[in-house]
């Protein structure tokens, strides 16, 4: 069931945007060739951190992904291609498609899931880079860290809708 505050979506819709969370997920944890289990782990916690502390709208979307997500992140990995650029080419192409979504939304929830997504990749660049392996965007990850598929959304609180 779709969330009040996404009621101008249908389920497919609503759909899409959950199934953003594992692709973008992946996208990064494999941009340099190796899926790290260390990334999809902390993917996992953030996605779980965000069921509980986000923004009000947003809480029921993590909340809905966060039932199945080991699942979805499971079947999105067996179902994309081995190879790093085609899995990298085909997940840009669904990302792409996502910013119709986005678009239907208010632009106050909208710019919350852009933000969201972009702070998502950079977690999950950072989580197995750097020093003590972690809080370093390896040179792969860089180039897709801030989901250049994705058309930005911005909103300012004090400027009327």
């Amino acid at each position: 069931m779709v969330p009040v505050a996404f009621r101008n979506l249908n389920e497919e819709q609503y759909q899409m945007l959950l199934d953003a969370v594992p692709n973008i997920v992946v996208l990064i944890a494999g941009a340099d060739g190796k899926i790290d289990l260390k990334e999809k782990k902390f993917a996992e916690k953030i996605i779980g951190i965000r069921t509980y502390s986000n923004h009000f709208e947003v809480k029921p979307f993590y909340q809905e992904l966060d039932k199945n997500y080991k699942n979805k992140i499971e079947d999105l990995i067996t179902s994309l291609p081995e190879d790093t650029k085609k899995r990298n080419e085909q997940i840009s192409k669904y990302l792409s498609i996502v910013n119709a979504v986005i678009a239907k939304l208010p632009l106050r929830l909208a710019a919350q899931m852009y933000s969201s997504y972009l702070s998502l990749a950079e977690h999950v660049a950072k989580a197995s880079g750097g020093i003590l392996g972690m809080m370093a965007v390896n040179v792969d990850e860089n180039e897709w860290v801030g989901l250049p598929m994705l058309d930005p959304v911005f909103y300012d609180e004090y400027e009327e809708e």
